[in-house]
């Protein structure tokens, strides 16, 4: 079994691949939030530093990990079909890749871990640069290494449970199936979809309710409301992503363009790649636009009440507060796209020998790269929206003042980037090639 599990990583390494560098990243901030831990015992005023950057990374990247997960074994279903026809078990399937899974994610944190165990140091003036932590020289740094295996496990085991459900399937689903079928059709919502909705959508009510009636000194937790709408719908983005995505994109007229229409198709086709692209875009957009709504509120606040308090960010809490989530949905965005490249470019391959156009294609992959960032934009605008909403009702201002949309845009904009470079680079590579030569290729 462990022979089988080796060989077949270092077989599908480009695979796998994507599904390390989610792991390496978030190892490295998981990795910097035990160091500030390791800090804290020294200095205590960093203590509620190390917290907020766990705290608000782990949302961003438990959907990251989850989505990686899934996307690598769901790209692996031929493998695993193969697998079960040369009389290898279905239990044994499962073991395998739940194996692998383990694997990857150890070693990804392992790097990402040490990689930020050696820059720690260095990093450690430069993000505490702010004038409100100064003079920072006299702090030495600790780098934390006995925490380091605490990040380990969690990646780990965020990385099972991500990939639980599609290691189950691998051993379930008939040989013949999976041959067939590039992705198993969805049909509604699991129940573990279900309860975790449920579970987050009561606590962010409750806290959203706990805010209301307070004075401004008692809205300290108003930091962690579009944390927990953002991770609310997290387990129902499948259903929310989907159904939005169909409904803006038919607005646009289907007969004048051949490109946006063969996007449009392709993007609610492949819903579980299309899930894995939008949900690292929509949470980072969330938390950035959602956080920096809250501030520019707050600080209207204070301004009327000519209170000396100041609620705004500096690089320092911005960097701690929204750095982690920031790469990591970058990361997850980028990664999830090119773990599929390899379908990508048989389907280009496909369309070619079908007499497409190389225009029509590249500009199909341009507008794939859109819907999936304004998708992504829109349920994360409806998440600022909320949050921003419940904040102005607490301290009585319009419901739609102060939003700050400008500052989740870059981080649209910059999913877009990658999405688009990972989009362009496997349709650029099918159409450098034969048809038949990409089609004739095997696993």
């Amino acid at each position: 079994m462990i022979r089988l599990v080796l060989c077949d990583l270092r077989d599908h390494a480009a695979t796998w691949t994507g599904a390390f560098l989610v792991a390496v990243a978030c190892g490295f901030i998981g990795g910097f939030a035990a160091s500030l831990m390791a800090t804290a015992r020294t200095y205590p005023n960093t203590e509620p530093l190390a917290a907020s950057v766990l705290v608000f990374s782990s949302v961003a990247a438990v959907a990251v990990l989850v989505s990686a997960a899934g996307l690598t074994v769901a790209a692996q279903r031929r493998s695993y079909a193969l697998w079960q026809l040369a009389n290898v078990g279905p239990r044994r399937v499962t073991a395998v890749v739940l194996a692998q899974l383990a694997v990857v994610a150890m070693l990804g944190a392992v790097a990402g871990t040490l990689i930020e165990a050696v820059s720690f140091a260095p990093l450690f003036p430069l993000v505490f640069s702010s004038p409100q932590y100064q003079p920072i020289d006299h702090v030495v740094p600790d780098a934390g290494l006995p925490f380091m295996p605490a990040v380990w496990l969690a990646v780990a085991c965020v990385f099972l449970v991500g990939g639980s459900k599609g290691a189950r399937s691998a051993g379930r689903t008939p040989p013949l199936d999976a041959l067939r079928e590039p992705e198993p059709a969805r049909k509604g919502m699991t129940w573990l979809r279900v309860l975790l909705f449920a579970g987050l959508a009561f606590g962010t009510g409750q806290l959203a309710a706990s805010l209301l009636g307070k004075d401004l000194d008692a809205l300290g937790n108003s930091l962690f409301l579009p944390l927990f709408m953002a991770a609310t719908l997290v387990p129902v983005a499948p259903v929310v992503f989907s159904s939005l995505l169909g409904v803006w994109t038919s607005l646009v007229p289907q007969g004048r363009s051949c490109a946006w229409c063969l996007a449009r198709h392709t993007a609610r086709f492949g819903l579980l790649a299309s899930t894995s692209v939008e949900t690292p875009i929509m949470v980072g957009f969330g938390l950035v636009a959602g956080i920096f709504s809250l501030s520019s509120s707050l600080t209207a606040v204070i301004r009327q009440q000519g209170s000396t308090l100041n609620a705004s960010l500096d690089f320092t809490s911005a960097i701690l507060l929204l750095g982690g989530p920031i790469l990591l949905c970058a990361v997850g965005a980028a990664v999830s796209v090119v773990m599929s490249s390899k379908t990508r470019t048989r389907d280009v391959a496909l369309l070619v020998a079908s007499g497409a156009r190389p225009g029509t294609l590249l500009g199909a992959a341009v507008c794939e790269a859109l819907i999936h960032a304004v998708t992504a934009t829109l349920v994360g605008a409806a998440v600022v929206v909320a949050s921003n909403a419940v904040i102005a009702c607490a301290v009585g201002l319009p419901l739609f003042a102060n939003l700050a949309f400008g500052e989740g845009l870059v981080v649209s904009l910059a999913g877009f980037a990658l999405v688009l470079a990972a989009t362009l680079v496997p349709t650029c590579a099918a159409l450098g090639r034969a048809p038949a030569a990409v089609l004739a290729a095997g696993e």
